[in-house]
Parts: C-alpha cells; structure tokens; sequence
C-alpha cells in the first residue's frame, strides 16, 4: 500500500560527484519490494523543481535508499542535501520483481545506474539461497557505482566501454557468451542496452523480465505519461503494468515513445 510520507535524510553517501546513495528515516517498514520505486521530492524546494523525481529503490524497511546520478536540477538538489533535511516520498509504487523460475540460473544484466533495483534483486535472492551471476557495465571504471554492493551477493563480471576496468566492451557482449537453456535474465540499463539483451534472449528463448523507464508526473496511473507500447498492440503503462515486466510484452523497435530504460527516469 502507497503512502505519502515526510522523511528525513538520514545520510547521503557521494560515490565521486555524479554518484548518490540517499538513505531515509521512516517510523514504519516502508513494505518496498525489490523492482518497485518512489516519487521524490524535497519538502523545502518550493515551487521548483515542480515535480517529483521518480527512483528505484536500492533497500526498503525502515531505511529506505535510492541511489541517484546528477543529471538535472532535482538531482543537483539531491547530491547536495544534507542529514535532517526533509524530503516527501510516495511509494511504493509499481510492479516489483518476478520470482526467479525454478531450475535456473539468475542472470543479472546491470548498466549504470540500472543497477539499484538489481542490488535489492541479488541481496532478496542471497537470503533465498541463490548467488546469481550479474554482468554490470558502463562507459568508464567511474560509471560502475554500487559494484562491490552488487558483488557481496554475485559472482560480478565487469565490462567497461573504454577498458578501464573488466573486460573491454559491453554487457551484451558477455552476456552472449553465457547465454544457456538454464538460466533466467533480469536486466535494468540503458534503452539500447535493455533492447539488445531483450533481443537476445528472444533469439534463445531465455525468458528475460526488464524493467521500464519513461517520463511521469504522478507514478500511479492517472498522468497517463508513461506509455509503452505493447507488443501485440495497444499501450502498457510503466507505473502500473511495470515497470517490472516479461520483456516479451513490451515493443522495444517502436520509435513511437520516450526510450525504454532501465530503472525509473532520474532527473
């Protein structure tokens, strides 16, 4: 059940200056699952930035985290924002995660900061018992925030586009090698890179849930801002029917919608 709440920061942790963990203080478990998000929005910004900032959640309960890049105003306000300061939050909100299928092999695919909702993903499935591969790329050994969260709970191979770090090339590029009958894909990244995985797996018949990125206002259904269109037609809305979903659903050769990414959109 989504509740409207003012939270405090209760720390905010930098990762460089375009990387941000913000970790809140709520009373009560937040009831977040792992794939779900949260409108954000700091309670002393006046009129500007208007709108909430839409944001996976890295871990629930009573701490709720997120983990931001710095890329607009609010992202700005964000990185900057200091403990105590107050901060409205609406969640959590959408679709969460599927369970893993039983009798194969979680497979991770991570870009950026795609990688929230995965690390809440492999630390749920490491209490199941299950220790999944995660393949996480990104530009440069700078673009690769939460690395070592997402290796305390999986076997971590690293791609960089420019070789700083791991093996040179892209996440796709790995994950076509690995590609077997016996595994299961989650993936959360950039469009392109949500697209090629979701084609891949198509090829092979491994079934692959993605999770959905477009613009919204409100995050539950009414703004009607972030349709998808569907594969067999007619439209998904990534705040209702996502924006965890079988990749199958979702018609990522459209150019008929804002991009298909990976966590919720981060401004």
């Amino acid at each position: 059940m989504k509740r409207l709440e003012v939270l405090p920061l209760l720390r905010r942790e930098s990762m460089g200056d375009a990387y941000h963990v913000l970790t809140f203080e709520a009373a009560v478990d937040t009831g977040a699952s792992a794939g779900q998000f949260v409108m954000v929005r700091g309670a002393e910004w006046g009129d500007a930035p208007l709108l909430p900032r839409p944001m996976s959640y890295l871990s629930g309960g009573r701490t709720p985290s997120i983990l931001i890049k710095v890329v607009g105003e609010g992202t700005l306000r964000m990185a900057r924002a200091e403990p105590g300061e107050p901060f409205t939050l609406l969640g959590p909100l959408g679709r969460p995660w599927r369970g893993a299928h039983p009798g194969r092999r979680p497979v991770l695919v991570a870009g950026g900061v795609g990688v929230a909702p995965l690390v809440f993903l492999a630390r749920d499935m490491a209490k199941s018992g299950l220790r999944p591969l995660a393949i996480y790329g990104g530009r440069t050994a700078r673009d690769l925030p939460l690395d070592d969260e997402l290796a305390e709970s999986c076997e971590l191979v690293v791609t960089t586009e420019d070789g700083s770090r791991g093996r040179r090339g892209r996440v796709t590029d790995e994950l076509l090698e690995r590609l077997s009958a016996d595994i299961d894909v989650f993936t959360c990244g950039p469009d392109r890179m949500m697209a090629k995985v979701a084609e891949l797996c198509r090829e092979r018949d491994v079934p692959c849930a993605v999770s959905l990125e477009t613009p919204m206002a409100c995050g539950y259904g009414v703004c009607l801002g972030c349709a998808v269109p569907r594969e067999e037609g007619g439209y998904l809305y990534a705040c209702v029917d996502g924006p965890c979903i079988d990749a199958r659903q979702v018609s990522f050769s459209s150019d008929s919608h804002a991009p298909v990414k990976g966590a919720p959109r981060v401004l």
